[in-house]
């Protein structure tokens, strides 16, 4: 979809995960129920099911997570809520998620067995990751965020450390965590690593960056990866009434240690990327798209036009487009990433999908595992009870296989 669409979509994510961050006070539910699994919701995938969380919102909302085993399509609730669920990873058939718990105006995090029993609360705090060993989370207290580790045998805590309230994670690369903190009085953009079995951070790089004072979020490392042992990181805010992302784009050479800027102002906070190239596109045109070849460092483009709301997907070598054509298709092409249309599938996927004319539809492509998950999101913007906002009518989800095969779906 183009540069304009993207950001409206952006802009409507960003304020509905900051209404269902809302004290339940201030909500408005309406009395009918709607269950609906969405986009921005946690999900994750192992040995074949699907984890998922439904939201039920009517009278009395309920956050639920369920199982979906793909092979057989069965579906299994393992726990309902009455809290926000944030966020979910799973270790050793147990599953760990966090809760906004809205009496206490405090995270707290939980455990649960895949198979629907022994549910534990594991700490006050937000979780962040899961290791081999340990389970990592942050606790605010005032102005700080603090660090802990403890090990999924013990209810003692390592702090580890204490930063002021920009400090986030950022990724679990290889068994390496990796988080960020930017101190405003400095100027500077600190990004750290803690390997396994460590329990203190160590400077990874710094980088000194003035603001210019239009930010409306502090500065931040938003995705790291590592293509042939250099490190690729994007740092930015999000700016405007519409709460953009402006990113820069940087590589930090595993040899020298030296940093090199290959990008500025890119509006995607995740960096997409193969085995040898980065893919990005900057706010200068929705049509003309980049790859950075991170063998030859050379960037080259090529333009790819997208209509009305067909999304663009790059997920590693294969680029995915899905398209709503208003009647009864879902469809889904595939071509090579980095190239426009090269061995172009045009109908990768066909769904079968009848499209109300009073109603708008998207769709887009993500992957978890080995599968391919399309979510089709039907929007009613007449809603007037909705406000510009509109009203999500359903969200319907769908699993494939690499080759295009539906498996399963669910709502």
């Amino acid at each position: 979809m183009d540069t304009i669409t993207k950001r409206i979509l952006s802009f409507i994510l960003v304020f509905f995960i900051t209404i269902f961050l809302l004290p339940q006070n201030i909500l408005i539910t309406s009395a009918a129920t709607n269950a609906t699994v969405y986009e921005y919701s946690s999900m994750l995938e192992d040995r074949g099911n699907i984890y998922y969380i439904q939201t039920v919102e009517g009278d009395k909302n309920s956050y639920d997570i369920y199982r979906l085993e793909v092979a057989t399509g069965k579906k299994t609730k393992i726990l309902s809520s009455k809290n926000d669920i944030l966020g979910m990873m799973l270790h050793n058939d147990t599953l760990y998620y966090t809760s906004y718990e809205r009496e206490k105006e405090a995270y707290q995090t939980y455990s649960v067995s895949i198979d629907a029993k022994d549910k534990k609360t594991i700490c006050n705090g937000y979780l962040i990751c899961l290791d081999d060993s340990s389970i990592y989370y942050t606790v605010i207290k005032g102005e700080k965020s603090k660090l802990y580790k403890r090990d999924y045998d013990s209810k003692k805590a390592t702090l580890i450390y204490t930063g002021n309230m920009t400090f986030s994670f950022v990724k679990n690369l290889d068994n390496t965590l990796y988080f960020t903190q930017f101190n405003e009085a400095s100027s500077k953009l600190t990004l750290y690593k803690l390997m396994p079995k460590q329990t203190k951070l160590a400077v990874l790089t710094t980088d000194k960056i003035a603001l210019d004072g239009t930010e409306r979020t502090s500065l931040t490392v938003s995705d790291l990866v590592k293509i042939n042992g250099d490190i690729y990181y994007q740092y930015g805010t999000h700016e405007g009434s519409g709460s953009y992302w402006y990113g820069t784009l940087k590589k930090l050479d595993s040899g020298t240690n030296k940093k090199s800027i290959i990008a500025k102002q890119l509006y995607e906070e995740q960096i997409y990327h193969n085995d040898s190239s980065i893919f990005y596109n900057g706010t200068d045109s929705s049509e003309k798209r980049y790859r950075y070849n991170t063998k030859t460092s050379k960037t080259s483009s090529y333009i790819y036009k997208t209509t009305g709301t067909e999304s663009f997907n790059i997920l590693g070598d294969k680029t995915y487009c899905a398209k709503a054509d208003g009647k009864e298709l879902i469809t889904v092409s595939r071509f090579t990433s980095g190239t426009n249309k090269n061995n172009l599938v045009k109908s990768f996927i066909s769904l079968s999908y009848k499209q109300k004319e009073k109603f708008n539809y998207s769709a887009c492509v993500k992957k978890y595992g080995d599968y391919l998950l399309i979510p089709v999101t039907c929007m009613d913007y007449s809603d007037t009870s909705y406000g510009w906002r509109g009203r999500c009518v359903s969200v319907t989800w769908y699993v494939a296989d690499s080759d295009g095969k539906i498996l399963a779906q669910f709502q």
